[in-house]
């Protein structure tokens, strides 16, 4: 923390800084409930004024989704400029899997993490989101 505090004087903010700010705030908390995500929405807001790529705008939903609502985080993938480009990346149905699963949705939430399981290789990622498919059909 007292690099990055260093890190952070002057005048200029690029997003290295607002990467690294979103990375704090996921650091400085003790666990997911007491994470800033108002804090984090609002460097995501300021991130995606600088890179609005498909992969920043997904990250920044989670954190929509974190502060207004599952629904809400829907809205904002569907929202997404150039989305298509997210159709080969496991994360996107991870999240959108997450979302549904919070609105008590496990039908479609086990679909999209069965979609995502089908795209990644990355064996604790298969683990992770095998755990989150068995829980939608229990």
């Amino acid at each position: 923390m007292y690099h990055f505090a260093q890190s952070a004087a002057g005048e200029e903010i690029s997003e290295f800084h607002l990467q690294a700010g979103i990375a704090v705030c996921h650091c400085a908390a003790k666990d997911y409930e007491s994470t800033d995500w108002r804090r984090i929405l609002s460097l995501y807001d300021r991130l995606i004024e600088r890179d609005d790529s498909p992969v920043v705008a997904l990250n920044r939903a989670v954190a929509v989704a974190n502060v207004h609502g599952p629904k809400a985080g829907i809205a904002a993938v569907e929202s997404i400029r150039d989305r298509g480009k997210l159709k080969s990346y496991y994360l996107l149905y991870a999240v959108l899997g997450e979302f549904e699963a919070r609105l008590n949705h496990p039908q479609a939430a086990a679909a999209y993490f069965r979609e995502s399981l089908s795209r990644t290789e990355i064996k604790s990622e298969q683990m992770f989101l095998s755990e989150r498919l068995r829980a939608c059909q229990a």
